[in-house]
């Protein structure tokens, strides 16, 4: 049966009852929070006692990964000479947050590097020969890459003729060859054994300082002095993990848990700055969770490379001047309303386009006068609209140039392997990629890659049901104690999704507009006056303050909300759907 909202199927995931029931008893675990856990892949009493007990102890040792030990070994003597560092970043949230940290580590450590972000629309993605020439003009030696480089077999090259070290660490999927660097370290390179292979770009820039402290500690290099605490850097990695949608379990799960600690707490200028924009000030602390980084921190900080110079962003995040960080993060809340209104134009024309091609296997689509910075958020809200891949392009002189998203279950960046030949460039992941090619080859290669994702529609399928966890009862979410349990869980984010409940047994004690366009539902376990009750808010639904609402199973997803220095549990609606019992 179809719902109201979503017009999707509801799946209940398979319920391990008897497992459940013994674990939430063992535990002391609400039995709902026990079911999102079981639902994840914990089975066992120390699985989730260690899953809700994060703890740095934990990461990886970044020795593990390949080229590491090279990777150090290359580094220690330009900090031991004191050399100058350059620093080549991506131009996208978690490059920005990579190169941050990198500059911010070597200036701790008393050098003076050099860092060089491309312009998105002058420069294009990843190493170029610009870059390299302006960091070697300015008395760099060795050049460190963050978020890029896997596939710059070239510009590596280039680089390394000219007498340069190169150092790159990057996440995205290698080709069949790499680049001829004196250390590439890339958890996803098919010789590394690092056991985890979903870091960030950031995270990968966050173990090789791990990796160079113990080695400068090791050589004397503070002498009697402390080593660098490198927990006031997990903000950083915490924001670049989230920002770029890297699946929030295992060494990211650590990552993020531990930086969003050090965001609540406050103290670097420029994020400071940024939150109190973004509203997230709670009295003295930042009430700051996943989901405000995704929507709130990381669309900020991407907002600058999207629509001018990512530069911006880079110098909020090294600044400590609060006057200057606050006119910076002005400057960021103008990049992004701009990319806001930007957005909501161009999916409207885009969406218009895919409704007159009908279906397909994939979408994609050109325009001339497209703005490049916005392509890859109008696609991935694209796709939720028509549940298949979707790629824009836009012209860069003789060529095109785009990025893709795809639904989860089929593999995009395989997808593009596959027409490599008829791509001057492509990188990135199995739900996100960029690409270039000539504009001559536009129909043969939309011609090839839908052949390609067909051939992957019919061996894995599109996933359209709406997956919940469990049927609650809403008297055990009443419960004081529950929100406790519900904060373990965090944080939530792509491969870790916050949980979907289900509710059918509830009362409605009331109902009220938030301004003309949302609505919130007072509901209760309870038919008495002085029953406990919950809010559930549906965001976007005012128009339906009149449904019969106690005649409705309803899937929602608890949150935290903050509230004049105040938090409580809020249900937030997804779905609702006629009672099937």
């Amino acid at each position: 049966m179809p719902s109201l909202i979503l017009n999707r199927r509801w799946q209940f995931r398979n319920q391990k009852d008897g497992l459940i029931t013994q674990l939430s008893r063992e535990l002391s675990l609400p039995r709902s929070i026990t079911a999102f856990l079981v639902n994840r892949g914990l089975l066992t009493k120390d699985a989730i006692s260690s899953h809700l007990t994060v703890s740095l102890v934990g990461l990886n040792d970044p020795f593990v990964m390949k080229d590491m030990d090279r990777a150090v070994e290359v580094i220690l003597p330009h900090v031991f000479s004191r050399s100058k560092i350059g620093i080549f970043g991506d131009y996208d949230a978690d490059g920005v947050t990579a190169s941050s940290l990198l500059y911010l580590f070597f200036k701790e450590l008393g050098l003076k590097p050099q860092c060089f972000i491309p312009h998105r629309e002058r420069d294009g993605y990843g190493l170029n020969k610009k870059g390299i020439d302006d960091l070697i003009y300015s008395g760099c030696k060795l050049i460190i890459t963050c978020d890029c480089g896997i596939s710059n077999i070239d510009e590596v090259g280039y680089a390394r003729d000219r007498g340069i070290d190169m150092v790159v660490t990057d996440h995205h999927e290698p080709l069949s060859r790499l680049p001829d660097a004196s250390a590439v370290i890339n958890p996803k390179r098919h010789d590394c054994p690092y056991p985890f292979k979903e870091l960030a770009g950031v995270g990968v820039a966050f173990n090789l300082i791990r990796a160079l402290r113990t080695n400068l500690y090791k050589r004397g290099f503070f002498g009697s002095t402390k080593p660098p605490n490198l927990k006031k850097y997990l903000d950083l990695v915490a924001i670049g993990t989230i920002s770029d949608m890297m699946p929030l379990f295992e060494d990211n799960r650590i990552l993020v848990r531990a930086g969003l600690s050090v965001l609540k707490e406050g103290g670097r200028a420029g994020l400071d700055a940024l939150m109190e924009r973004a509203g997230l000030r709670n009295g003295n602390t930042y009430s700051i969770s996943s989901r405000d980084i995704a929507f709130r921190i990381g669309p900020r900080l991407n907002a600058a490379g999207r629509m001018d110079s990512a530069w911006t962003a880079f110098e909020l995040l090294i600044c400590d001047d609060r006057e200057e960080a606050k006119r910076l993060a002005e400057r960021l809340e103008a990049y992004n309303q701009e990319r806001q209104r930007e957005e909501k134009r161009l999916i409207e024309e885009v969406l218009s386009l895919i409704n007159e091609m009908g279906d397909r296997s994939s979408y994609i689509l050109f325009g001339e006068s497209w703005q490049k910075g916005i392509l890859g958020l109008v696609a991935a809200k694209a796709i939720s609209e028509v549940l298949r891949p979707v790629i824009l392009l836009t012209r860069e002189g003789d060529e095109l140039v785009g990025s893709g998203r795809c639904p989860e279950g089929l593999d995009l960046f395989s997808a593009l392997t596959g027409c490599e030949e008829l791509l001057t460039r492509f990188g990135g992941h199995k739900v996100a990629a960029g690409l270039k090619l000539r504009k001559t080859d536009f129909s043969l290669f939309k011609e090839r890659f839908e052949e390609i994702i067909s051939k992957q529609i019919q061996k894995y399928g599109i996933k359209t049901d709406l997956s919940l966890d469990c049927e609650v009862d809403l008297r055990e979410m009443a419960s004081p104690d529950y929100l406790r349990f519900f904060e373990l869980l965090e944080p939530f984010g792509p491969g870790y999704e916050s949980p979907l409940f289900c509710a059918r047994n509830f009362f409605l004690k009331g109902t009220r507009l938030i301004g003309d366009r949302h609505l919130k539902l007072y509901i209760s376990p309870e038919h008495t006056s002085t029953g406990s009750c919950l809010d559930l808010v549906a965001w976007g639904h005012g128009d339906k303050v009149d449904l019969s609402w106690e005649e409705l199973e309803l899937a929602f997803t608890p949150s935290i909300n903050f509230w004049q220095g105040r938090k409580s549990l809020q249900l937030v609606l997804k779905d609702a759907r006629r009672k099937t019992r």
